[in-house]
């Protein structure tokens, strides 16, 4: 009994402390002014990049050729974007805005900018965080698309109260931590109010793929939908904060914080009147209803 209220009192502590600090960061780091373009269609199909895409894409193409779309991280590099003229693109990983003709070690980074910059000929919306202000691909295409609007988001960690949390989110103030790219492009879309929106590709399976060498060092394979047989292979998973291959404890730790993001997505669509179903041939993302088209 003790322990319970002990706890109690521990857990609404933690959130009112968490509520105060996300609203210093948001004082501190966030832009007010933001863009939150209406949507074209009511329904919208998010599309990662997990092998099971390939599935989707053979099966549910012609559903998701109705819906507005958003399309992610490297898909541009792959034949379907040219065929399927994105509506929505969204980046979030910092490897696209350090890119430079200096700092060029990213090939797959590479031929994703070349390709963004030099194959969309239709209006498209890109999604990048206000740090990427500035930033080569930024320049590239306000120099040569008039077709592609820039529109930058608050990628301001807020956790709290989830009233708080939800008129944050709402007004683009902030948003919910996003370990990979399909978790920000689901807060965008509800966001911007779609009636339905359905994800695709998202395999989330990446501890199926977890290996320990002999020596003890943390090795995963990440396949996408674009890759051709052989191209993953099992590299080591390494931590750029503490400059050291990463552990264990940290990538399940990791992966802890993408599948609770989706639960904090959740209850923020249901806030916003938003219904998000999976439509993954293959998903092991359980916070949405799983549908198959």
């Amino acid at each position: 009994m003790l322990e319970n209220l002990v706890n109690a009192v521990s857990e609404q502590v933690t959130t009112f402390i968490n509520t105060l600090a996300s609203l210093l960061k948001i004082l501190i780091k966030s832009r007010f002014s933001v863009e939150i373009p209406a949507p074209q269609r009511p329904v919208c199909a998010i599309l990662g990049n997990g092998p099971s895409l390939r599935q989707s894409l053979e099966n549910d193409l012609a559903f998701i050729q109705q819906a507005e779309l958003y399309c992610v991280n490297n898909f541009a590099s792959s034949p379907e974007y040219a065929l399927l003229q994105p509506a929505n693109y969204a980046l979030l990983d910092p490897a696209f805005f350090l890119y430079n003709e200096q700092n060029s070690g990213r090939k797959d980074v590479e031929k994703t900018i070349r390709c963004l910059v030099n194959l969309t000929t239709w209006p498209m919306n890109l999604f990048v965080p206000q740090s990427a202000r500035g930033c080569y691909l930024v320049k590239q295409l306000a120099g040569k698309h008039a077709t592609v609007r820039v529109i930058f988001y608050n990628y301001t960690v807020v956790r709290g109260y989830a009233w708080f949390r939800h008129i944050v989110f709402r007004k683009g103030w902030g948003m919910p931590q996003s370990q990979n790219i399909l978790a920000a492009s689901l807060y965008l879309a509800i966001t911007r109010r779609f009636t339905d929106i359905y994800l695709f590709g998202a395999d989330h399976s990446w501890h199926e793929e977890i290996r320990v060498s002999d020596t003890n060092e943390l090795l995963m394979k990440q396949e996408h939908f674009y890759d051709k047989p052989g191209d993953a292979t099992h590299v080591a998973v390494y931590d750029v904060v503490k400059k050291e291959t990463s552990r264990m404890s940290a990538q399940f730790a990791s992966l802890s914080k993408a599948f609770f993001s989706y639960e904090i997505l959740r209850d923020y669509a249901q806030f916003m009147h938003v219904r998000v179903l999976n439509a993954s041939a293959k998903s092991y993302v359980d916070a949405f209803t799983r549908v198959k088209i």
